[in-house]
């Protein structure tokens, strides 16, 4: 699998590696044919999430959250610290809201405020994770041409860009994206370094192609002796090394200790299997440290000073360690990643059974590439399987190193298991295809047309698209030719995202918005105090001018003054829960109440106490 050159050599370019370029005689319109052609993958990638970008407003439960956050970091002029609701916010460390400050702040400066409110957009929040996506697989794909076989980058590339999951997170406001592709390309550079280091030390570099175990072949291209010591291959291995750990430092800077946890436990992991420990003295660990402590302990220490000794305990402990082992939210049975992987990564998860049986039979752990491959996928989904909180987009991180490896795979059919293959791949884009025409074309019980009926017509855009996809797979299939099954299911499920992410994001968003919300009730609380009953959610207070101090007990509620408003959820204030029961509740009013995102938002005030107050049974 791995396919690396000795200075000198041409590599499958027609390039000497180590050498540079000759000017290219070509005219400029072929060349940049040539370029268009090279990079499709992340072109198209880019044109799919900028047409996704501005068809949807902010979505809960976090994207409100990000976005509140933002906002009182610009009010407030701080950089240091993310507030929410007036409070320092310890969720998560600082890099996500950095960037998303500095592009609020530059966008809404560029366009005039081109969609602001309040100081946020959400097409602008949403900028970070699509650009960070679209570096990501461009990286990723130069990384597969540079050190895998050449012919496996662009159909890892596009499994990657179609795996639902990372499309999803592509174009949400979230941290996890950008953390996964921080962590994934630090993992990624390390074993660039360590291929590096091995082909030094080695004074070759070895080619495996695994087609059949029977036609296993090696080839070896050697590296004069000269390259030893201070030579540009092990110049470019140091830079690889130290380059892992700069963005390890900056996932580290995103969402905390989990960066290094994974990391230490997948190289440990990978290097005990290779029985080659002694390499972690070559691959510059020390100063990996002190790049890491260079990064991210200035920011640790200054928050820690401003926020005080409860904001780190939250930030470093509750955050990370209570989470792990005493969760509050999001607990699932050790089992669940096994399901998630099911759908985030559909339809490619049909393929894993063939491509560990296929490792098998051909001995391909051997080589230490697709070990560190398979490692970067096992120690995440393990070590995340051992935590209690759990939810599939914290395996994010691990999906591109399962792309590389199907990529590498599927280069290895014949004609005979690409049709077994490319059938099993069609019949699963079948259940889709299928589900999709059925609501198209109304079937199906009354009350699910009735859901169904607002959205008929990108329904029946998104079935006829991918419908057309799964037509093409089907005629690769027949073909039985293994290189184009990617492609073209690829192409089904680009179009499947680009329908459902443009016209139906759009027609799902108006009842999603808080838009709605916010210009019914802002009338209403211009120049009250404002509060809110249980657990803020942002969206309620992120396009007004107000925030929303918590109210967690009833004691709480009878100290509410008379001209003062609450919001709250429907659901939670007619449940009777810390002292709120139907007797609390006849003395105060609804005032209005706006449905937005399958439930209903609440703006209340209490009673005069001179105002006759219905009975407990008649209370709203």
């Amino acid at each position: 699998m791995t396919h690396s050159i000795a200075l000198g050599e041409e590599g499958p370019s027609g390039r000497r590696w180590g050498m540079p370029a000759a000017p290219s005689s070509s005219p400029f319109p072929s060349r940049f044919a040539t370029w268009l052609r090279a990079h499709l993958p992340e072109l198209l990638f880019a044109a799919l999430l900028l047409a996704v970008l501005p068809m949807r407003d902010l979505w809960a439960p976090d994207e409100p959250d990000f976005a509140q956050c933002v906002k009182e970091m610009r009010l407030r002029g701080t950089w240091l610290l993310p507030y929410l609701n007036g409070l320092p916010y310890s969720e998560k460390p600082i890099l996500y809201y950095w960037v998303m400050k500095a592009f609020a702040q530059l966008l809404d400066f560029l366009t005039g405020g081109l969609g602001f409110t309040q100081g946020v957009a959400a097409w602008a929040l949403r900028l970070p994770s699509v650009l960070a996506a679209v570096a990501f697989l461009a990286a990723f794909r130069a990384w597969a041409q540079r050190f895998l076989e050449p012919r496996s980058a662009e159909p890892a590339a596009l499994i990657l860009a179609t795996t639902p999951l990372w499309f999803w997170q592509s174009q949400f406001i979230q941290i996890d994206l950008l953390f996964s592709a921080l962590l994934a390309w630090s993992w990624l550079s390390w074993l660039g370094g360590y291929l590096l280091l091995r082909a030094g030390k080695d004074q070759l570099i070895h080619h495996e192609d695994t087609k059949t175990q029977s036609e296993a072949k090696k080839e070896f291209y050697f590296v004069p002796s000269g390259l030893r010591g201070g030579s540009v291959i092990e110049r470019e291995s140091r830079r690889w090394f130290l380059g892992a750990y700069v963005w390890l430092a900056l996932a580290f800077l995103a969402k905390g200790p989990l960066a290094p946890v994974l990391s230490v436990l997948l190289i440990g992991v990978f290097l005990a299997w290779q029985r080659d420990l002694k390499s972690l003295r070559h691959t510059h660990i020390l100063a990996g440290l002190g790049i890491t402590l260079l990064l991210v302990a200035p920011w640790y220490v200054a928050a820690g000073l401003k926020g005080g000794t409860h904001y780190v305990y939250e930030l470093v402990i509750l955050q990370n360690f209570d989470r792990a082992t005493h969760a509050w939210d999001h607990i699932q049975p050790m089992y669940k990643y096994a399901e998630y992987i099911l759908g985030d990564f559909f339809p490619w998860v049909l393929l894993l059974p063939a491509l560990a049986l296929h490792l098998r039979r051909t001995k391909g752990l051997a080589d230490p590439t697709r070990r560190f491959l398979l490692l970067a996928f096992l120690a995440p989904f393990a070590f995340l399987s051992l935590v209690q909180s759990k939810q599939g987009k914290y395996l994010l991180m691990a999906y591109p190193f399962l792309a590389l490896l199907l990529a590498d795979f599927l280069q290895t059919l014949d004609a005979a298991r690409a049709r077994r293959l490319g059938s099993l791949l069609a019949g699963g884009l079948a259940i889709p295809t299928l589900g999709l025409a059925a609501l198209a074309l109304g079937l199906g019980g009354a009350k699910l047309q009735a859901q169904a009926a607002p959205f008929l017509g990108p329904l029946r855009l998104m079935a006829l698209g991918l419908g057309a996809g799964w037509l093409l797979l089907l005629l690769q299939v027949r073909r039985g030719r293994g290189t184009n099954l990617v492609p073209a299911a690829a192409l089904a499920l680009g179009l499947l995202y680009l329908m459902g992410g443009t016209w139906l994001f759009a027609r799902l968003d108006p009842p999603k918005s808080y838009r709605r919300w916010t210009a019914a009730v802002q009338p209403l609380i211009q120049g009250h105090p404002v509060f809110y009953w249980q657990t803020i959610r942002s969206g309620v207070m992120v396009y007004t001018d107000h925030l929303m101090p918590e109210l967690r007990d009833a004691k709480d509620l009878e100290a509410m003054a008379p001209e003062a408003r609450l919001v709250a959820q429907r659901t939670e204030w007619e449940q009777d829960d810390r002292g709120l029961d139907a007797a609390v509740r006849a003395r105060f009013e609804i005032l209005l109440a706006v449905p937005t995102g399958g439930g209903e938002i609440l703006l209340i005030k209490k009673r005069p106490a001179s105002s006759p107050q219905p009975s407990p049974q008649e209370a709203p």
